[in-house]
């Protein structure tokens, strides 16, 4: 297992740690999944959603990194949580539904390609997309340690 698949894991491990704290059974799902990390449900097992989980190292200082075709994979995917590790503490977290990040990110991806290079030159499409702390808007910044929509959703 790479170094990038531990951190991953370990904010799987967390995201489901944090969810079984709040009262939700927080299952990860097999590795390699291509759509989602995590299945939750109500304690009763009469509902339940999807997570995917997207974990920045404590040595990431440019964001979370998003492949290109992330807006486009909604499908069978209800959250988004976005860890961001810390070198102390508990890690913070960023809870999204995945159409609410998707146009996120597509909007600041948007702005970023439509401004020339320094050198006048246009932007070339590339194959990911960055988001990070530069980008927050207040509405990203309230979503910060923020769980009531996946629990909202399982009440």
């Amino acid at each position: 297992m790479s170094h990038l698949n531990l951190i991953g894991a370990t904010g799987e491990y967390f995201v489901c740690a944090e969810l079984c704290r709040k009262g939700v059974l927080a299952i990860l799902t097999p590795k390699n999944n291509p759509l989602f990390d995590i299945v939750a449900t109500s304690l009763d097992g009469q509902k339940s959603v999807t997570i995917q989980v997207k974990t920045r190292s404590i040595q990431n200082k440019l964001g979370w990194r998003l492949g290109a075709k992330f807006s486009a994979t909604t499908q069978n995917i209800d959250f988004v949580v976005l860890v961001n590790l810390l070198a102390e503490g508990s890690p913070e977290y960023y809870v999204y539904t995945h159409t609410e990040l998707a146009k996120r990110v597509e909007s600041i991806y948007a702005s970023y390609i439509s401004q020339p290079k320094k050198d006048g030159m246009p932007r070339k499409d590339v194959g990911f997309r960055w988001f990070d702390e530069n980008s927050f808007s207040t509405e990203d910044k309230s979503r910060k340690n923020n769980w009531s929509k996946i629990i909202d959703k399982l009440q």
